[in-house]
């Protein structure tokens, strides 16, 4: 409406100005003046004339203006001859009308030659052809792209710039020429980069095309803005005239830019009449003042020459990787932020898209500088910071790279420079390989477990049972990335951090998603922005401004629309055969036309016909391949990734340490992966840090320092500074530091006492953080250790409990369907119990490690969560539900000590006679010549479940489930009341009596598990009257060979030792023919160095004892106990010689640390401080040792009692009658109740 308005007051009449394609048509301005509109361009006389290619190279021919090599060459007449109306015989002769005359005319001029219909335009109608072959196949083509259009031939120039004179005439008959521009950077002869002034020719000859250029556009009385193109030969150093177009270019503001003039208002101004020469814009440019009126001559007078460069770039949307194949569809993002050095236009925005009918540009950029340089260098940043999202591509990339090549930044280019690019296959610069990799595998874990989780979620909603077999964890891809084919697989970490692995070489990164789809990725130490879109040909990957193709696996035998258009014409009938290379089709895109290539030889068959519209990733053909062995494949990749560190930088603090590896731990707890050695490791090494509580406070108190009342940051600050001073000092003085918790919770809580009333909520609000840490290490590291692990077990047992078999629910599934009736209204937090208990397996190699390496030095604090884990029923828990009751039986053992050593102190079941100590024969135990038990009350014992697992070819009878965990069931009459003292005996005993009597049979036939106080009473060597020591083992022996025993063990004492024997009614012989009597013998030593001459003693006791019962004893059983003790596990020189080879003894795991001197030494290792494997090692060598004895006595067993931190280490050997050696047997290591064989 301004237009208008503005029209009206200056012209009297409205406007229309000359812009556009439109613009172009003589007939445009006399149907506008007909109807009183003034035309701001040439008269129709001259567009005419000038607007149609052949006609104004017809004229220029005339104005003596050089021109290539062409089929109207020859054919002249001026404009004053013709008034721009070309006679058509003239115009005739420089025309082709069929193929023949195209022939002719192409062989005349000479090959290479460009076919062109006059009327074309955007690389419609233009074909290059080499042969007559050529000028055959592609002459039809151009008939039917622009209908109507005559059509010329022109010698292809070898090597030439593109080159243009801007024009501006007014009405009076001035012409002025604003310097040149160089339009060389172009593909199918459509212009990419433009640039000026024009550089490339020397002034001289600048000059001189301007001078031509004025002359013709005068000649025919030209008015308004035109260009003049020529192509400037380089190695003949000479132009020619190409063609002259009637209207404003969309490059003009290259000529804006260097002549600081605005073309537009210079047209509007020329329709109002004025003159060029009272211009002021056209007055500056010729050095005058621009509010001058003197009149000067546009042809002559000197200009003043250009101070800046500028450079301009379109924007288009064309894959450039794929021949700068033109791309239509949704565009999500445009951000193009303008500088004072660079500014531009796009035609769309965010929202909007790219229809495949449209020209494919769709922006341009204009940058300037005080030389080509700098233009150069503001035009790539300004490309590197543009962002254009959406379906389509873009050549923003590809023109990045292509102005810092050294051709373009060297200025040696030419018109067919990018369409050679092209050819060989010059790609943009792309994202590193490893970094397309790995974020493609990322955003496609991603997107797959965040459309799997929805996928479980639609199920819960409807109230179906999801698929058992949704993982939403583990996951696996092939990735071809330039016809490379990457095999990736990767583990979530938690909801937005990926471990991606290739070929055993793995890296962690975050992905977390953008608000528009894309992703922040975090990789060594870096961030990217990344986004995907979904292609025909794959999914196209944008890192930050590069871009790469995830390509689909190629099928030849598809041939597919890349991008929307209309199938034009079939090259190749239906069902012939093709060869690798050939064009078959031709798709119309975007107004361009683009030939089809075969990927591979074989018979085509078409699915859809002429004219049809086709949709990116439509079908167009089907081939029936020659071979299809032949079919190229993507290299599959066998390297690694390059070394890459974390996904974010680290704080190597021991507090950021602690709370990344807690946040792992806990990760794993909710069915994510991480190694679990290294999480356990970082975890207890950050514990046993004596700095991280001070460090957590400082963290917390950074915060709030600066909210305190007056005076309270200071209280604090002087507390934990003594505390940081205390722990500056010597490494022993640090290890008893403790964090002053319960000082600072005392100043805090002191602190909000003494606010006012009414902000004392608010500031212990502000103080919460600080309070939290104060009081999580105010009971010190080791409770502060239990807390955390506490908090980790509890999210095992809080997930795994609702797995559990109950309420008549035993399959997992069941599980879900009630756990999704809990929870109605928060199905994600049944989603996130499933991905938890999908990851048990990982989950219990953590807890078992926790409960080994944490609980284990100290149960006790963890009960209650080890009897919630015990109670675990499921199959799969099986293994933590035992490890909890071994721990729990542990965490009582002390107990369960105390209680067995005090019936034992005070049973008066011993007598002692001359400094000795002799057993005195129980009521229920007859003597070794009582009669044998029938075979049915033998049946009746063994169903009763009794003798241990050290005789063999037994299985196991779980115990009674009993009142805390069994410990102490059986044992009621034996613990006295906490409020009452138990009374003691004297330590040698006494006469025994009915009650005492009583006691020892409730300790044999208890089903509590007993076993381990009593071996824990056995090793314990610090009884200086060995009277506890003797009555444990009475009672350790009675208790596992109950019923079984034949008479009371026979104890002597020698020295130091202690050497028992008995017989046994042996349930393993039973329904045989061998003699079910067999000999027992218990052997406790100090040390494991008195074995041999222990074993003397006991051959002694073995012999005496079976001739008493006229027995033959073969394959006796023997116990040895090696007491607490500098010297327990010390051995003879020829075991220590065994231990010193370092390998495997007797079939027991070998242990690297005893291949060390100091653990061979004549002292040996420590026994409560050595490890179980050490142990098991050093007996395996002792037993080795001694090998022939224990053959000679006719030992089949051998089981060694050895003190060790928390219980005894219980080990068995069993002779192997194939080998005639001594075997580790792993089952000996406990003591359970048994069925004797059937």
């Amino acid at each position: 409406m301004q237009l208008l308005q503005l029209s009206k007051k200056f012209f009297n009449c409205p406007i229309a100005l000359c812009r556009g394609h439109a613009s172009e048509n003589p007939e445009l301005p006399e149907a506008l003046k007909a109807k009183g509109i003034r035309f701001l361009g040439p008269p129709a006389e001259a567009m005419k004339a000038l607007g149609d290619k052949i006609g104004s190279t017809i004229l220029a021919q005339a104005a003596g203006v050089p021109t290539l090599p062409w089929s109207g060459s020859g054919v002249a007449i001026s404009f004053g001859e013709c008034k721009g109306n070309i006679p058509q015989d003239i115009y005739d002769k420089a025309c082709i009308f069929s193929l023949d005359e195209a022939i002719e005319s192409c062989q005349r001029i000479g090959y290479p030659i460009m076919l062109k219909a006059s009327w074309g335009g955007g690389g419609k109608g233009i074909r290059k052809v080499h042969s007559d072959d050529e000028v055959r196949q592609v002459f039809k083509q151009i008939q039917g792209e622009v209908p109507g259009s005559p059509i010329f031939a022109m010698k292809l120039a070898p090597a030439s710039r593109h080159l243009e004179v801007q024009l501006i005439a007014d009405r009076n008959g001035n012409v002025a020429s604003l310097f040149t521009r160089d339009c060389s950077v172009q593909r199918r002869h459509q212009k990419i980069i433009e640039e000026g002034p024009a550089v490339a020719a020397p002034q001289e000859m600048l000059r001189d095309m301007e001078r031509c250029a004025r002359a013709l556009a005068k000649s025919v009385g030209y008015v308004g803005a035109a260009t003049v193109e020529y192509l400037y030969l380089i190695e003949e150093k000479t132009y020619c005239f190409l063609e002259l177009n009637p209207r404003l270019q969309v490059e003009h503001p290259v000529t804006e830019g260097i002549t600081d003039t605005n073309i537009p208002s210079i047209q509007l101004m020329i329709g109002m009449a004025i003159p060029l020469w009272r211009i002021p814009g056209m007055r500056a440019t010729f050095s005058k003042d621009p509010n001058g009126t003197d009149y000067f001559d546009t042809n002559t007078t000197p200009q003043r020459l250009p101070q800046k460069h500028v450079v301009a770039v379109r924007i288009t949307s064309e894959n450039a990787g794929d021949g700068f194949k033109p791309t239509a569809g949704r565009v999500d993002e445009v951000v193009f932020k303008p500088t004072p050095e660079v500014w531009g236009y796009f035609s769309i925005k965010g929202g909007g898209g790219i229809h495949e009918y449209s020209d494919s540009q769709f922006g341009h950029l204009f940058a300037s500088g005080p030389s080509r340089e700098a233009a150069i260098r503001a035009m790539v940043v300004a490309l590197r910071d543009v962002r254009v999202r959406g379906e389509i591509h873009t050549i923003i990339d590809y023109a990045a790279d292509m102005l810092q090549s050294p051709e373009f930044v060297n200025n040696k280019i030419h018109t067919g420079w990018l369409d050679s690019r092209i050819a060989a296959n010059v790609k943009a610069e792309r994202p590193p390989w490893h970094l397309s990799v790995i974020g493609a595998a990322a955003v496609r874990a991603h997107e797959a477990s965040a459309c799997k989780a929805a996928e479980y979620l639609g199920y819960l909603s409807k109230g179906q049972l999801p698929p058992p077999d949704i993982s939403l964890v583990y996951f696996q891809d092939d990735l071809v990335i330039d016809d490379i084919k990457y095999h990736v697989k990767v583990i979530r970490r938690g909801p937005f951090t990926f471990n991606v692995s290739v070929n055993n070489t793995a890296v962690d990164v975050v992905a977390r998603k953008l608000g528009d789809g894309g992703f922040l990725l975090q990789v060594d130490g870096e961030s990217h922005v990344l986004h995907t879109e979904e292609e025909a040909m794959g999914t196209r990957l944008v890192m930050d401004t590069l871009s790469c193709i995830i390509a689909k696996e190629a099928d030849p035998s598809r041939l597919v629309a890349l991008s929307p258009g209309k199938l034009v014409r079939q090259l190749i009938k239906d069902g012939e055969h093709v060869e690798q290379g050939q064009v078959f089709a031709e798709v119309e895109v975007m107004k361009m036309m683009m030939p089809l290539l075969c990927p591979a030889a074989g018979v085509i068959h078409f699915q859809v016909t002429e004219g049809a519209a086709l949709s990116a990733g439509e079908l167009i053909a089907r081939m029936d391949l020659d071979d299809p062995s032949k079919v190229k494949r993507a290299e599959q990749f066998n390297g690694e990734l390059p070394p890459l560190g974390p996904p974010q930088v680290y704080s190597d603090r021991v507090d950021h340490r602690f709370t990344q590896a807690l946040n792992a731990a806990k990760m794993i707890m909710a069915g994510y992966n991480y190694p679990v050695d290294d999480i356990l490791e970082e975890l207890v090494s950050c514990l046993d840090h004596p700095a991280l509580p001070l460090l957590q406070w400082h963290q917390e108190f950074s915060f709030v320092e600066s909210r305190m009342p007056p005076g309270l940051a200071a209280k604090l600050e002087a507390v934990t500074a003594e505390h940081e001073q205390a722990l500056g000092g010597s490494t022993a003085d640090r290890s008893n530091t403790e964090f002053p918790g319960r000082q600072l919770i005392g100043i805090i809580k002191g602190a909000v006492e003494a606010a006012p009333e009414n902000e004392q909520a608010m500031l212990q609000q502000q103080l919460e953080p600080l309070a939290r840490v104060a009081k999580a290490h105010s009971r010190g590291p080791e409770e502060y250790a239990r807390s955390i692990v506490q908090e980790v077990l509890s999210m095992f047992a809080g997930v795994e409990e609702k797995f559990q078999s109950s309420s008549g629910l035993t399959t997992e599934q069941e599980m879900i369907d009630a756990l999704r009736k809990s929870y109605p209204n928060d199905h994600q937090a049944v989603l996130d119990l499933v991905i938890s208990h999908q990851g048990l397996n990982h989950k219990m190699e953590l807890v078992k490690r926790i409960l080994s390496t944490l609980v284990l030095p100290n149960p006790v604090p963890y009960r209650a969560l080890l009897r919630r884990f015990a109670a675990l029923s499921s199959k799969a828990t099986a293994e933590v539900a035992l490890r909890a009751q071994q721990l729990l039986e542990v965490s009582l053992l002390a107990d369960l000590r105390a209680v067995v050593a005090r019936a034992l102190s005070g049973l008066d079941m011993f007598a002692e006679a001359d400094g000795k100590l002799s057993p005195t024969v129980s009521a229920n135990v007859g003597s070794i010549f009582s009669p044998q038990p029938s075979g049915d009350q033998a049946g009746a014992a063994a169903a009763a479940g009794t003798l241990t697992g050290m005789l063999g070819g037994s299985t196991v009878v779980p115990r009674k489930a009993t009142v805390r965990e069994g410990v102490f069931s059986g044992l009621n009459s034996l613990m006295a009341p906490r409020s009452v003292s138990p009374h003691r005996h004297s330590s040698t005993g006494g006469a025994i009596t009915p009650a005492v009597e009583h006691k020892i049979e409730t300790l044999v036939a208890a089903p509590a598990a007993v076993e381990e106080a009593l071996a824990s009473l056995i090793v314990d060597n610090q009884d200086k009257y060995l009277a506890l020591q003797y009555r444990a083992l009475v009672t350790y022996v009675k208790r596992i060979y109950y019923p079984f025993l034949l008479c009371e063990p026979q104890v002597n004492q020698h020295g130091s030792m202690l050497a028992a024997s008995w017989m046994f009614d042996d349930p393993r012989t039973a329904e045989t023919s061998a003699k079910r009597q067999n000999v027992g013998a218990f052997l406790v030593l100090t040390s494991l160095k008195e074995l041999s001459k222990g074993l003397q003693v006991v051959a002694a006791a073995i012999s005496s004892l079976a001739s008493q019962a006229g027995v033959h004893p073969s394959g006796s059983i023997l116990h040895v106990a090696v007491c607490n003790g500098s010297d327990a596990l010390a051995v003879s020189d020829g075991a220590a010689k065994l231990l010193a080879t370092g390998g495997p003894l007797l079939g027991c795991e070998a242990e690297e640390s005893f291949s060390s001197v100091e653990l061979i030494t004549s002292s040996g290792p420590r026994s409560p401080t050595a490890t179980p494997k050490q142990i098991t090692q050093v007996v395996a060598a002792a037993v080795k040792d001694a090998s022939s004895l224990l053959k000679a006595m006719k030992v089949g067993t051998v089981s060694v009692l050895a003190a060790a931190a928390l219980m005894p280490v219980r080990n068995g050997f069993v002779w192997d009658m194939e080998e005639q050696a001594y075997k580790f047997e792993p089952y000996l290591r406990q003591v359970n109740r048994v069925k004797a064989n059937n």
